[in-house]
């Protein structure tokens, strides 16, 4: 028997047509097709429901199938879909399969379904369009109106655009491609360690943080407006090396911009810790564990500034770095040791 497989990924037909998958047979496919399509006739998953059961009338002894991942694309949706693949695997006795998908990020977990069954074709599905400007114009503005697009275009562009502003306006327009460029390339480290979910847990805590009237709320925020002081403490120190007249290397370069924006960052760190220990004071919960992060945190300070302030005073840009490099250095380890013990010794404290 041939399986004639539709895979959704990021889980519209769930989401949208509240379907539980797995959805075996072709009445069941028809059905799911038809509730996807009345809560959103635009979505191109619809389209390759019904090449499926095409698909599937037009081959004897086959049958069609649908799995869907989950929102949060990546590993929590391909894991949804190898316990479906393996539950389909147990349901039909499906030798092959022919996969059919719209063309887009589905096709990602190919080797997912090639690891449970053997893949005899995969059918692309692509939707007829008119080739006038109006109908680009409104796939465009259709495209970004999808959250997940937006969140992955507009975010990143906007960012750009402020930070070029306000140099400007400031009178440090020179400064500016080397900010969009840091800007960017702090968005692409993000998407790389696939970080953008958690920078979107933050905000989404945020925002429940506002709504429920904690104190996270304004510590979450503090920190923040810290970070990006820090962010932009670190951009100057990185800005000081690299118009040096002697090029500096870019080990130097990162680490002149983690020397200004450390202690910073622990600051944000501080206050995000501190927010979470008050609010679960005022809940009454146990906060015992938590009382560790504070010292774990200014131990990863230490280590990071002497550091810095060590291989910064080999490259010759920091002359007052040279004289206390090599004591900075070991006091902040012997300080991030010792903090390091009095979190654990409180962490592990009844």
């Amino acid at each position: 028997m041939k399986l004639i497989l539709v895979i959704d990924r990021d889980d519209d037909i769930g989401r949208k047509a509240k379907v539980k998958t797995p959805v075996v047979g072709r009445e069941n496919c028809l059905n799911a097709a038809i509730k996807l399509a009345l809560s959103d006739p635009e979505d191109s998953d619809v389209n390759a429901i019904f090449q499926a059961v095409k698909l599937y009338d037009e081959l004897k002894n086959a049958e069609v199938a649908i799995v869907s991942g989950d929102e949060a694309v990546g590993v929590v949706s391909d894991t949804k879909i190898a316990k479906e693949l393996d539950e389909l695997k147990k349901l039909v006795k499906a030798e092959s399969v022919i996969v059919v998908t719209d063309g887009s990020e589905d096709e990602f977990v190919l080797p997912i379904v090639s690891s449970r069954f053997k893949i005899d074709g995969v059918s692309r599905v692509v939707v007829k369009q008119s080739r006038t400007i109006e109908s680009t114009y409104y796939l465009i503005r259709k495209l970004f109106e999808d959250p997940k697009i937006a969140r992955a275009t507009l975010a990143p562009l906007g960012l750009i655009l402020v930070v070029y502003a306000i140099l400007t306006l400031t009178g440090k327009s020179y400064m500016a491609a080397g900010g969009v460029l840091l800007i960017f390339g702090l968005y692409m480290i993000l998407k790389a360690y696939g970080m953008e979910n958690y920078v979107e847990k933050v905000m989404e805590n945020l925002k429940k943080s506002l709504q429920e009237g904690k104190i996270t709320f304004i510590t979450n925020l503090t920190a923040i407006l810290i970070l990006i002081a820090g962010l932009i403490q670190g951009f100057n120190e990185f800005w000081k090396v690299y118009t040096q007249p002697v090029a500096a290397g870019i080990i130097i370069l990162v680490t002149s911009f983690v020397y200004g924006a450390v202690w910073w960052i622990v600051g944000a760190s501080l206050f995000v810790s501190f927010g979470r220990i008050l609010d679960n004071l005022i809940e009454g919960k146990s906060v015992r564990r938590m009382l560790a992060s504070p010292f774990f945190i200014i131990s990863a300070g230490l280590l990071f500034y002497g550091s810095s302030v060590l291989i910064l005073s080999w490259s010759g840009y920091f002359e007052e770095l040279q004289r206390k490099a090599i004591s900075d250095f070991l006091y902040s380890i012997f300080g991030a040791i010792l903090l390091s013990l009095i979190g654990v010794f409180i962490s592990r404290t009844k």
